[in-house]
């Protein structure tokens, strides 16, 4: 996989409307933001150094292991390391470099309250390790609510976080970036600023001119069925079907299904057309179940859903990528717009307590 070197649009989406997207309005705030010397100087304030402290690790993933450090000049500061596993025998150094460094200029390029960022990288002297320096989080978000009940989970508060996630997927998109590893694993919180961030864009494709996505990557709970069936898909519709995953499983602490392919039985239960389900009826029938005892059709899914969000979440949940919404699609959804998440300087007003409390104290 080679460099990103696309040229990115003029756009702050920091400062981007619930219901709209204005190109003008925030061109001259970015400007500011993508200088090439940006990142590396927050770097040098911090002064990330070699005699740094490392806390402990955090990560262990295929690409590499992510460790946390404290900075000794700036005991405040505490930043993430990822070591990116070595050199493979049959690749060059060039290649590696390509490679592995392919998510760092991705990220260099983006500047997002809820995307990572990076910092620097650094290649060792015989160029067969490389590791890149970024934002430190808390533990990944799957980590964070695993042990909290679900009747604990305050369902506003949830939606405080899955609207951050769906901000950093709209600035993505409008990057023409996919993300393709789309789940719980993969987004980090900073606790102090109630901040959820995008992490690991290691399989993330450019898609520009509306260019198809290849291969299948990410985990199988979060699969667009599309990505099972195809080589070749459209990547941001199947960032929006993960979507759909990872907000069902925050406001219920369970999967939908194992994977959506037809082999498994609540998914193909899902499939089946519910005689009695209107997609336009801001009701649900009652449940009609299959010879294997699951709900059959979208209330299925629905169900365990908020009823304001079915206008939506019926568009979500659309097993054909080309039925289903697109991220600008949430931004003028009436329920998507009133949900109240914390950005910026601004709070939900929504106690988060409960998942953030244990790793407050540690």
């Amino acid at each position: 996989m080679g460099l990103f070197t696309k040229s990115k649009k003029t756009q702050d989406l920091n400062n981007i409307n619930d219901t709209s997207f204005s190109t003008t309005n925030s061109i001259n705030t970015i400007n500011s933001l993508t200088s090439n010397q940006s990142n590396s100087t927050i770097a040098s304030k911090k002064k990330i150094s070699r005699n740094d402290i490392k806390i402990n690790q955090i990560g262990d993933g295929v690409s590499g292991k992510v460790d946390l450090y404290r900075s000794r000049s700036s005991p405040d500061f505490k930043y993430a390391v990822k070591t990116y596993h070595s050199k493979e025998m049959y690749e060059s150094k060039s290649e590696y470099k390509d490679r592995v460094l392919y998510e760092y200029n991705t990220l260099h390029n983006l500047h997002h309250e809820n995307i990572i960022q990076v910092y620097k990288y650094d290649v060792s002297l015989n160029g067969n390790t490389i590791k890149t320096f970024m934002e430190a989080g808390s533990p990944n978000l799957y980590d964070l609510i695993k042990h909290v009940p679900v009747s604990k989970l305050d369902p506003l508060g949830m939606l405080c976080i899955w609207k951050q996630i769906c901000q950093g997927i709209r600035y993505l998109h409008l990057q023409d970036i996919c993300h393709r590893d789309l789940k719980l694993d993969n987004l980090i919180v900073d606790i102090p600023n109630r901040t959820v961030k995008i992490i690991d864009l290691v399989t993330a494709a450019d898609v520009h001119n509306n260019q198809l996505a290849i291969g299948l990557v990410g985990s199988p709970s979060y699969f667009a069925p599309e990505t099972l069936e195809r080589i070749r898909y459209d990547g941001k519709k199947a960032d929006i079907w993960s979507l759909g995953i990872i907000l069902y499983y925050l406001l219920n602490k369970k999967f939908p299904w194992k994977q959506a392919k037809i082999q498994d039985e609540r998914y193909k239960a899902f499939l089946s057309l519910n005689p009695n389900y209107l997609s336009s009826s801001s009701d649900l029938p009652p449940p009609i179940l299959n010879e294997s005892g699951y709900e059959i059709g979208k209330p299925s899914v629905l169900r365990y859903l908020p009823s304001e969000s079915w206008p939506l979440t019926s568009q979500i949940f659309e097993s054909d990528p080309e039925k289903r919404c697109g991220i600008e699609e949430f931004f003028t959804n009436d329920w998507f717009t009133n949900i109240k998440y914390c950005h910026s300087d601004i709070r939900c007003g929504i106690n988060h307590t409960i998942v953030f409390k244990d790793h407050e104290n540690a």
